[in-house]
């Protein structure tokens, strides 16, 4: 016998149900505006195909390009109200926080304030430590680009039942790195690739150390508020979004989906706990491409490959903080993609940041799927939704 869904779960047909008239229904997005050399219809289909094969109740996409903005709105950003996704909406960004956070470690190499060479041990003595693990031998380019081999503390099974039996949870990030440093490392430091969150927690603690500030308070002080991103913002130990919001959704076994959006995230922190909406991504991710962010030097650093890293696909490479994404078309584009309970979100941009796109779907199924997705995506939006383009300018 089936349990009796609580009041935050609905059926995943009536999901499907809700979200295929919506989408039935809705129009051209109201800030679309017509465009004679781009084929909009590419990105929207994109989103569209992935709400019906994937049975996610919306989707959410904003491209810019100079003179124009284009949203995307497919489905529904609330299951029970049947409303559409707002362009304006908020919502959990995930790992897209690696940037943002990324951003604000290379402001400080370039202020000399730290150095890619500098270790953990050196910043957080005693804290890396057994197990083969050694703090001493990790330096902050290793967590930037995710050679450090630390074992993800997101892939150990008790926390994750813990998790499980108690989303609210809340755990300092200093007991997420314990947690992950009783396991032994995958690898020597800098002799492989593997994305690890643990990277990310331990960046923040180090941007708190070197600054006196705690990192959210930081990257909201350096990107956050010079950009004017106003709906994007760290929630701490918060559980709610500030309104207006996409809700997000997670589905059981039994076919359940459950609304998710108020959930903490401090099981995240530094490393996929940003909240912000897709106007937001877009802005910040032109800035970091037009260099207003950090010197060209730099930037240029952060936008190298790791030669050994596969970021997503085959198409993918890491850098510093960010996704490289080599298109069959020819072009380079470079962002981040996110994964938290309820959204999987992505954003990125051509060199130069005036050609951008973030989205978010807010089911939280498929991860597997986020892959094909994002590849779609960059390609409907950047080869302008054909197998070839012209080539990307020179990087930054």
């Amino acid at each position: 016998m089936g349990r009796t869904p609580s009041r935050g779960e609905v059926s995943r047909r009536a999901v499907m149900a809700v979200a295929a008239m919506a989408a039935a229904l809705a129009g051209p997005p109201a800030h679309s505006l017509p465009a004679a050399d781009h084929d909009d219809s590419a990105l929207r289909e994109v989103f569209a195909e992935a709400v019906r094969q994937n049975h996610y109740p919306g989707a959410l996409a904003q491209a810019r390009r100079p003179g124009r903005i284009h949203d995307v709105a497919i489905g529904v950003g609330d299951v029970r109200t049947g409303g559409p996704p707002r362009p304006d909406a908020r919502f959990r960004a995930g790992s897209i926080t690696k940037t943002f956070v990324a951003t604000t470690v290379l402001q400080l190499v370039a202020e000399r304030r730290i150095r890619l060479t500098d270790t953990v041990g050196q910043w957080l003595p005693g804290l890396v430590d057994g197990k083969g693990n050694d703090g001493g031998r990790i330096t902050v380019r290793m967590l930037l680009d995710h050679t450090s081999g630390l074992f993800d503390y997101t892939n150990d099974k008790e926390l994750g039942q813990a998790f499980e039996r108690d989303p609210s949870r809340r755990v300092p990030p200093r007991a997420l790195v314990r947690v992950a440093v009783s396991h032994p490392p995958l690898f020597r430091p800098g002799s492989g690739w593997n994305y690890s969150d643990t990277d990310y927690v331990l960046l923040g603690m180090i941007i708190q150390r070197v600054t006196g500030r705690s990192y959210a308070e930081e990257t909201t002080r350096r990107i956050i508020r010079p950009l004017g991103l106003r709906s994007t913002y760290f929630p701490g130990a918060s559980r709610s979004i500030d309104p207006p919001y996409l809700h997000g959704y997670t589905s059981s076994g039994s076919g359940a989906v459950e609304d998710v959006t108020a959930r903490t995230p401090t099981f995240a922190p530094a490393s996929g706990d940003l909240v912000s909406t897709v106007g937001d991504l877009n802005r910040f991710v032109s800035a970091l491409l037009a260099g207003r962010l950090l010197p060209r030097p730099v930037l240029r650093q952060m936008l190298t490959p790791v030669p050994r890293s596969r970021a997503g696909s085959d198409l993918d490479k890491y850098g510093l903080g960010v996704i490289i994404t080599r298109l069959p078309c020819g072009v380079t584009v470079y962002g981040h993609g996110g994964t938290l309970d309820g959204y999987l979100t992505g954003m990125a941009g051509r060199p130069g940041g005036a050609h951008t796109l973030a989205w978010v779907v807010n089911g939280g199924w498929g991860v597997e799927k986020q892959m094909a997705l994002t590849d779609k995506a960059y390609i409907a939006e950047f080869c302008g939704g054909r197998g070839h383009a012209s080539p990307s300018p020179s990087r930054p």
